[in-house]
């Protein structure tokens, strides 16, 4: 789904003849303060929304943090680390730079805070923090409560903030040549008319590219951020007025914005408005649905395009003419910016016959490319990705495979005109940065941050970030493996009550989407409706589900019949092998879907005849008939069903399809859905049930967006979902006030319900 947005607060959808009852919760669980025979207390929610993180945004997205932890002046003599937590009093985001000198680490100091911003929206209050060539100047995204985001300077010699850019809207995304005058931004565009206006009461609307959720903006207000792939890019010169660089394609914050060392290009990824034909004959079995779908004018595909500025002429222009992977994309400027290499982008195919164009079909390549002409100079066409550029010596580092950060790098280096693999060292041996700074965490292992000499001689602990850790009760989590009922091998980490009893069976929930046995994942690999640890607070089992050992495995069903089958069996498995272990009560499993995994979980309670005692599906891809059409007929729905609806294709949909089998559905579902268009994301399945009297429950969050990041927002999903579980597993009610309401509107779905509520052990 596109254009989610946050909000304060909660609507939920729980009958016809009341549609919208507002609910928002302001209050945590009223079960915090219980204490364990440790006499520790027992995690909440609350906690883990006000869990000090590490702030990078590759690591909220679930990713390692391969990004620095310490950001170094260039001088190397200082370095920052970025922090973030939740407010839920104030309902805010409150972000914190922290600044340390390198020549004192190993002596302990405490680090001294430089900034601190809070923000009210769905961003980080402060973002892409980085250094000046002088070594002492900071810039950074950031952002108060209502205030639209800018790119601010702090100097810390001065102890002065500057701001460096004053845009009508937020700046998402941004690149500075290192002295600071030459200055690169995308920012969100203007709000749109909105459809109240005189002129729409007058005439009417006529609907274009438009989708539902552009169209109901004024039902939830004025728009106020977009996660939608349209931002605008603009160039600024020496504080002057900025100009508008117009491009055709779909710009976002999500893809890379890169200034050349010498400032003369700048390198940046696009959605491609409109597809050359001849990129039909990439041999890609991702990118091709995407490639050849019909979509309507104006609409962004979900195919990427590197594109290049040159700053001296302002022209935007196409880097290559094709399109780039998904999954071994990345790029390096070369000496001073007079050349570039990309890797995980396939080469044009105009002007190239015979076996060379066969070649490009099928592969993905490492190249150098110089400038301004473009010309092309291949290293390799093996599936590999930049994983270092090293300066001082030329070397280029690549990694292959969906882990690529595992696996063992391939050196290849320039000699002459051509380069060569050639033997080397393993990757960062060669660093100017005199201190290594990492994250390091674990199953069972809250984040800390540390610091030791590249040779591991000497190490201390810079940050506890979570030092009242010591003071509550976590479950223990057990990454474990199992046999899905088709035969492949699942993987996933099994969270155990803190005062777990052997030889007690216990509910289950499955979170589905993944699980890193690296992470401290205390909720989920993301917040929206996950809860992990608190849920197994409350005497629950909790699986993280992941995939197969072999993540190609799992892609090479991905966007096809097989796709459904094959995670259901997963969760098939999982129930057999916890239920083998004696650990878990076998009629009394609930699950949890989320974005892509709602598909997973619905098809699993439409198709498995494995018992569902409660489930959840938040804010995700269905499958289904109704978003189909909404959503412009996107190619994962014909994909997973095997044919569009229409014609012999629709008999498909009949069998397959979740949305057409709400029937086979005998678990009272909680439906979460975010943002302006979310209400109709989970409107096939809250009516169709409603209408064959089945329970079900419909919270909105409008304003919220698909990663939930406010307090509220997150409070409202994560503990909406820990007290829906504990309802229907447990029998559990939280005897706070502010949820009596809450309770009776479950007690009545209870009598359309085959799931008997489970009396609290």
């Amino acid at each position: 789904m596109s254009n989610r947005f946050g909000l304060t607060g909660g609507i939920c959808l729980f009958s016809l003849s009341c549609l919208l009852c507002v609910e928002t919760i302001h209050a945590a669980d009223s079960s915090a303060g219980e204490k364990t025979p440790q006499g520790k207390r027992r995690i909440t929610v609350a906690d883990t929304i006000e869990m000090t993180r590490w702030s990078n945004r590759k690591y909220f997205l679930g990713g390692s943090p391969d990004a620095p932890v310490g950001i170094f002046s260039p001088d190397t003599k200082h370095f920052l680390i970025l922090v973030k937590k939740g407010n839920l009093r104030l309902n805010t985001t409150e972000s914190s730079v922290l600044l340390f000198q390198t020549g004192e680490v190993f002596q302990q100091p405490k680090p001294k805070t430089i900034l601190t911003f809070s923000s009210s929206s769905n961003r980080d209050a402060i973002t892409d923090v980085r250094w000046l060539g002088d070594n002492e100047t900071v810039v950074f995204l950031g952002g108060n409560p209502g205030e639209a985001t800018q790119v601010y300077s702090f100097n810390l010699r001065t102890n002065s903030l500057r701001k460096l850019t004053s845009h009508a809207t937020s700046v998402v995304s941004y690149a500075i040549s290192n002295d600071g005058q030459r200055l690169l931004y995308e920012a969100d565009p203007l709000l749109v008319r909105s459809i109240s206006s005189a002129e729409a009461e007058r005439n009417g609307v006529v609907i274009s590219t438009e989708y539902p959720s552009d169209l109901m903006a004024s039902a939830c207000g004025p728009e106020r951020e977009s996660e939608a792939a349209n931002k605008e890019l603009f160039v600024q010169e020496n504080g002057q007025a900025p100009v508008k660089i117009s491009s055709v394609d779909f710009l976002t914050d999500y893809l890379p914005l890169s200034l050349s060392p010498n400032g003369r290009y700048a390198l940046l990824a696009v959605y491609v408005r409109d597809i050359p034909a001849v990129w039909s004959e990439y041999e890609d079995d991702l990118l091709r649905p995407y490639i050849n779908a019909r979509r309507r004018p104006g609409v962004p595909s979900n195919v990427q395009m590197y594109m290049l500025l040159d700053l001296g002429t302002l022209e935007l222009s196409p880097l290559l003419n094709s399109p780039m992977s998904w999954f071994n994309a990345g790029f390096a400027w070369v000496g001073d910016g007079s050349s570039l290499v990309v890797s995980g982008t396939y080469l044009p195919l105009e002007g190239v016959d015979g076996e060379e164009r066969e070649v490009r079909k099928k592969h993905t390549f490492v190249a150098e490319l110089k400038l301004p002409s473009k010309r092309i100079m291949k290293i390799t066409d093996e599936e590999l990705k930049i994983a270092k550029w090293e300066q001082e010596t030329g070397r280029l580092y690549l990694k292959s495979g969906y882990w690529w950060k595992d696996a063992a790098s391939k050196v290849y280096q320039k000699q002459g005109s051509e380069w060569n693999q050639v033997p080397g060292a393993g990757e960062g041996q060669k660093t100017a940065v005199p201190l290594n700074v990492t994250l390091e965490e674990g199953v069972n292992a809250p984040p800390e941050i540390f610091a030791s000499s590249w040779d591991r001689r000497a190490k201390v602990l810079l940050l506890d970030l979570n030092p009242q850790f010591s003071t509550l009760q976590f479950g223990k989590v057990e990454p474990v493996t199992w046999k899905a009922t088709d035969g492949h091998e699942v993987v996933g980490g099994l969270y155990l009550p803190p005062d777990y009893v052997p030889g007690k069976r216990y509910p289950l929930v499955i979170q589905t989407h993944g699980f890193n046995k690296n992470r401290f994942w205390i909720d989920g690999p993301w917040n929206s409706a996950f809860a992990a640890q608190p849920l197994a607070s409350e005497g629950m089992v909790v699986l993280q589900a992941g995939g197969s050992p072999d993540a190609d495995e799992d892609l090479k069903v991905d966007n096809t019949p097989r796709e459904g089958p094959w995670h259901m069996a997963a969760y098939e498995g999982a129930i057999d092998y916890l239920d083998a272990r004696g650990l878990i009560d076998r009629s009394r499993v609930g699950i949890i879907g989320f974005s892509r995994t709602v598909y997973y979980a619905a098809f699993t309670l439409t198709h498995s005849k494995y018992p569902f005692a409660a489930a959840t599906l938040a804010d995700g891809f269905d499958g289904g008939y109704v978003n189909y059409m909404v959503w412009g007929g996107s190619p994962d729905y014909a994909g997973v069903n095997g044919a569009a609806p229409a014609g012999p294709g629709l008999k498909r949909w009949l069998e397959s399809s979740p949305g057409f089998n709400l029937d086979k559905i005998n678990v009272p579902l909680r439906l979460e859905y975010y943002g302006r268009g979310g209400v109709l994301g989970g409107w096939q399945f809250y009516s169709g049930l409603k209408l064959l009297n089945k329970p079900v429950e419909f919270t909105w969050l409008p304003y919220g967006t698909h990663l939930l990041v406010k307090p509220w927002e997150r409070l409202t999903s994560q503990q909406g979902n820990v007290d829906w579980f504990a309802f229907w597993l447990l029998g559990k009610q939280d005897s706070a006030p502010s949820k009596r309401a809450q309770y009776e509107r479950w007690k009545e779905l209870q009598g359309r319900s085959e799931t008997p509520v489970r009396p609290s052990n």
